[in-house]
């Protein structure tokens, strides 16, 4: 190797030696702000690697502008929009079978307590309208014993919009179809909290198939941030009238967390 071509390659390297330094310098002080905080969290180092490289082009900047692709588009729809979609769905086998789709009623803005229960019966079929029969007026009651109403401060719906034949419990798919609508109405209402009647609700909403109600009754959990409490269904009360005692512990616990004032069993 020449003197000469040995000279190039040594103010070559030189000069990658350089550049590489001054980037472990970027580096270290954009590391530096990106984990001044106390968090552990895996981050996303996107917007880092823009700081350190700004001239680098994304690998597939030829699809950035595009609009993103959303799983379900109830999941961005208005409340009236939600309730329109889901009045002609036809997304599972219940639709063959309904009368009227049950979407939801009481307060629709940031209500006190959110109720969630399993599926529409034979009624609230008919009528279209969530918890009217026997259980429905037993839940009012039970809604009243600590100050709640479906009138002022409660919003009421189900697992799915339709009647199971013969008010089976919904079959997974079945929920699977219309757990979009509820998490969107969940968005939309935006509770306080939340209420879970019943094994397929809490099941569900609690994201635990496999477990028993009396492991999940009594219970707060979380539902992207919202407390949820989990307890037995009013129709499972008033066939076993030994759940009352249970049922109305779980209410007033929830009555305390929200600063109600229980107005006596029900």
């Amino acid at each position: 190797m020449d003197t000469e071509d040995l000279k190039t390659r040594r103010e070559a390297l030189s000069d990658a030696l350089s550049r590489t330094d001054a980037l472990l310098d970027s580096f270290q002080d954009v590391l530096k702000q990106d984990f001044s905080g106390s968090g552990h969290e895996r981050r996303d180092f996107t917007q880092t690697v823009e700081r350190i490289l700004p001239d680098a082009a994304p690998e597939v900047e030829e699809t950035a502008s595009q609009e993103p692709v959303h799983a379900d588009e109830r999941l961005l729809m208005t409340y009236q929009s939600l309730c329109s979609d889901a009045m002609g769905c036809t997304r599972c086998g219940l639709c063959r079978t309904r009368t009227n789709v049950v979407f939801g009623t009481g307060c629709k803005d940031r209500p006190v307590v959110m109720v969630i229960g399993e599926g529409p019966g034979e009624n609230e079929d008919l009528q279209g309208v969530p918890f009217v029969g026997k259980a429905g007026q037993y839940l009012d009651r039970w809604l009243a014993a600590i100050s709640l109403s479906r009138e002022t401060n409660v919003y009421i719906t189900n697992t799915v919009k339709c009647r199971p034949p013969q008010n089976r419990d919904p079959y997974p798919e079945e929920k699977d179809s219309c757990f979009a609508f509820l998490k969107r109405q969940i968005e939309l209402v935006s509770p306080q909290a939340i209420l879970c009647l019943g094994k397929p609700a809490s099941t569900l909403m609690t994201g635990r198939p496999d477990a028993s109600m009396g492991a999940l009754r009594g219970k707060f959990f979380f539902y992207d941030g919202i407390p949820m409490m989990c307890t037995y269904h009013p129709a499972a009360v008033l066939r076993d009238l030994s759940l009352k005692r249970p049922v109305w512990d779980d209410l007033k616990k929830l009555a305390r967390y929200l600063g109600l004032l229980p107005g006596g069993a029900s």
